[in-house]
């Protein structure tokens, strides 16, 4: 549950970041790209983007949406292992609280390094990574930040020609096709977030389901206002990019249905 709340204040950040956060009005290019984020994050993946462009018969939309799903299918093995690892660490929950009930009332250092042995114990038995949970949470945020600059300060974002998308301005902003961008997203986004539910329950035990019931709920109606809101305020393009995400979000819940878990 830290870790589904740490992801949530991670997002939460986020939206601080785009909506308080001064970003660069200069498109980036190898010539204003500066500093370690820009040459790191943000110029290569402009250029991944600018190389689909190409690619696609000069059409940025399916661009974005293309290299979008080109990074999500990357780290497909990822969302797995993570998968795979937030399943096993539900199923030894009960055995973990165990052995931090048996040393509750003993905190002498004798107790404390017994403890962790047994901690050790259990997670090698399940063949557990206690970090391997922490891994997608991290990746996300800096992937999420460095599409959304990459696609507001790409180069033909402000061509009127380069970018228009089925007759819709890629850059605009708040307009009719944003807010019902914006509800396509936010649906989705409700759907892949029942479906991850439902794998969390169908693992979790009745104290498990009780204790995990409200960060659930959160998570069901936050992120898809998130989403909603997001969406309508930044560039049609970036919005295409969480439909993007949602979509093989949604895929890979029912590809990697909790595995791992109780058999």
């Amino acid at each position: 549950m830290k870790k589904k709340l740490s992801l949530v204040l991670c997002f939460v950040l986020a939206i601080g970041l785009l909506s308080g956060c001064a970003i660069s009005p200069e498109p980036i290019t190898a010539e204003t790209a500066s500093g370690l984020w820009d040459k790191v994050f943000v110029l290569p993946l402009a250029s991944f983007i600018t190389l689909l462009y190409k690619l696609l018969a000069n059409n940025l939309g399916f661009a974005i949406i293309l290299a979008t799903a080109i990074v999500r299918l990357v780290l497909m093995p990822l969302y797995s292992k993570s998968n795979k690892s937030m399943a096993v660490m539900q199923e030894i929950q009960p055995e973990m609280q165990r052995i931090q009930k048996k040393y509750e009332n003993k905190k002498d250092q004798a107790s404390q390094v017994k403890m962790q042995q047994e901690m050790m114990e259990l997670y090698k038995k399940y063949n557990y990574n206690p970090m391997m949970g922490c891994v997608l949470p991290f990746l996300q945020m800096p992937i999420f930040l460095a599409f959304y600059q990459a696609i507001s300060r790409h180069p033909l974002i402000k061509d009127a020609g380069a970018a228009e998308f089925f007759g819709i301005n890629l850059g605009a902003t708040g307009t009719i096709p944003n807010y019902v961008l914006a509800f396509i997203v936010a649906g989705l986004t409700i759907y892949s977030q029942r479906l991850m539910n439902k794998n969390m329950a169908a693992n979790m035990n009745s104290q498990q389901n009780q204790t995990s019931n409200m960060m659930m709920k959160v998570m069901t109606y936050y992120f898809p206002f998130a989403m909603f809101s997001i969406t309508i305020g930044t560039p049609f393009a970036f919005g295409l990019y969480f439909l993007t995400g949602q979509i093989m979000t949604i895929i890979q819940s029912l590809i990697f249905k909790r595995p791992g878990a109780k058999k």
